[in-house]
């Protein structure tokens, strides 16, 4: 048993590390177990957590007090609002691609009902799905895309044509496995995606502190896109955040992203005189390789201009990028309003196939004639040989 002076100076660095407010008996119990396996003192133990080894430390304690439950298809209510109600809405606004974020994946089951229900009710859609996790033994899983074959008692029949039956394991199809990308990020300072149609993010605010909750939830707003949607579990409201409009249909509750101001909602703007001039038409985003444009936001007086994201970005290609997967990508990079710049990396994909090439082409083609910069980066020899091969080694578009 640890001295209650330790266990809350345990606390204090996994907050500070993670954000994390966590029952005092789950981390003592779990802290106990960490400093039993190191063989050291509860006092050693708050020195190591201190000290140059202290993130790594921080990080198998995280592992170890980590709840990660999910299921395929858990908490059906959400999951019918976002096939019945969400996409219809998208389909609505002509999007041609769907960006989403799963953010909290654990072992993948959230994300992969997302990539199964959109691309079913989106069928002419790019459907691209970023799932992140803190854990990277979740992660790992989540990659494999097998799952005990009780996991489909959860999975309603229209969708069990999704999953391949191996014995007493089942496997996400591939032509779904290939719409979620997976990432290790901690919510509170990594990175995060942008430009995302969709935020998913249930069942893990409850966990954090109330200051590290309001940094994340502000960092979800900005992950959404004006008109945007944000679901979170039914006992974390965002009923506080004022960018955000909650909406009920039926049992399930989820929140519209409506402004980009912390403040309420303006009243609607007194007409313009006959006299006035007409506003300025926005400028388009380029054309996505093989689709027609992913359109702005419907003009809606209650919703301002859409934040602006950083004038560069970069893709990085890992692993043996599918040119759909490619061409999913770079069509919501490209919906971002005021993208002056992207640099496509190769450096991080163990295998580029020819059919990758006309894509990128494409791409730069598209980005060229919108004013946007597009670099094609490749410093390995093979990614070298390979833009060489292509004739995409001639540097921006």
């Amino acid at each position: 048993m640890l001295a209650p002076d330790t266990v809350a100076e345990i606390a204090q660095r996994v907050a500070a590390h993670a954000g994390l407010g966590l029952p005092a008996w789950v981390l003592e119990a779990r802290a106990a177990a960490r400093i039993a396996v190191l063989g050291i003192s509860p006092g050693a133990y708050v020195a190591l957590i201190d000290g140059p080894r202290g993130g790594e430390e921080l990080a198998a304690l995280i592992e170890a007090v980590r709840v990660g439950e999910s299921r395929l298809f858990r908490h059906l209510p959400q999951v019918d609002a976002l096939a019945e109600v969400v996409a219809p809405a998208l389909r609505a606004r002509g999007r041609r691609a769907v960006r989403v974020w799963s953010a909290g994946c654990a072992a993948g089951e959230e994300p992969y009902t997302l990539a199964m229900v959109l691309a079913r009710a989106l069928p002419d859609c790019a459907i691209s799905v970023i799932a992140t996790d803190v854990s990277a033994d979740a992660l790992e899983v989540a990659r494999h895309a097998t799952y005990p074959r009780a996991a489909l008692d959860h999975v309603p029949d229209a969708y069990r044509d999704q999953f391949i039956v191996e014995g007493e394991v089942v496997r996400v199809a591939p032509r779904c496995a290939q719409l979620v990308r997976f990432q290790r990020a901690n919510l509170l300072g990594d990175a995060t995606p942008r430009g995302c149609d969709i935020v998913w993010c249930r069942n893990v605010l409850i966990y954090f502190t109330a200051e590290a909750r309001r940094r994340v939830v502000d960092r979800l707003v900005q992950a959404t896109v004006p008109g945007g949607f944000v679901f979170v579990g039914y006992s974390e409201s965002l009923r506080d955040v004022a960018e955000l409009e909650g909406v009920r249909t039926r049992d399930a509750v989820y929140y519209v992203r409506r402004d980009r101001d912390a403040a309420p909602r303006p009243a609607p703007p007194t007409p313009a005189p006959a006299s006035a001039p007409p506003r300025p038409p926005r400028r388009p985003a380029p054309d996505a390789p093989d689709a027609p444009d992913a359109p702005d936001a419907p003009d809606d007086d209650r919703m301002p201009p859409p934040l602006a994201p950083p004038p560069d970005d970069t893709l990085t290609l890992r692993g043996h990028p599918a040119a759909a997967q490619v061409t999913a990508e770079l069509s919501a990079r490209f919906a971002e309003p005021g993208l002056r710049g992207l640099t496509i990396d190769l450096d991080g994909a163990d295998l580029l196939g020819d059919d990758l090439a006309p894509v990128l082409r494409r791409a730069k083609a598209a980005a060229r004639a919108a004013g946007v910069a597009v670099t094609v980066r490749g410093t390995r020899a093979g990614a070298r040989r390979w833009l060489s091969r292509h004739g995409l080694d001639e540097g921006d578009a």
